[in-house]
């Protein structure tokens, strides 16, 4: 990875869907990483400090669905910023861990991109 470019974490337990979010990812400028669970995503959160971007399912099966995953890197890693994904109705942007931001399933490519525009962090020189 070059540190040049921003990274992000997807964590999708859809194979098909993550590879399409992180094409579109990849389309804006970011180096992807994959997570099924939240705790592959721990694991990888772990080990690239480097992330700044964390794309996640709010519904992901497991003893921690997507939402508490982010409210967990929300608290252990405030300037990650969260982009959650729902399908479900029931799912609510008050739900989520202040800072994040919800994308509706199914979402065209120019929806995250847009929404990822500009979410970098920046590190102090």
């Amino acid at each position: 990875m070059t540190a040049s470019r921003p990274a992000a974490l997807i964590v999708e337990d859809q194979p098909f869907v993550g590879l399409v979010a992180s094409d579109i990812l990849k389309e804006s400028g970011f180096d992807t990483f994959h997570a099924y669970d939240a705790n592959d995503a721990v694991e990888l959160l772990d080990e690239h400090p480097e992330i700044q971007v964390m794309l996640t399912e709010a519904e992901l099966p497991g003893p921690v669905n997507g939402l508490e995953l982010a409210r967990r890197v929300a608290r252990d890693r405030p300037r990650v910023r969260l982009v959650l994904t729902a399908a479900g109705k029931d799912f609510q942007e008050s739900d989520m861990p202040h800072g994040a931001r919800l994308l509706r399933k199914p979402y065209a490519s120019g929806d995250l991109q847009m929404l990822v525009s500009g979410m970098t962090t920046l590190e102090d020189a």
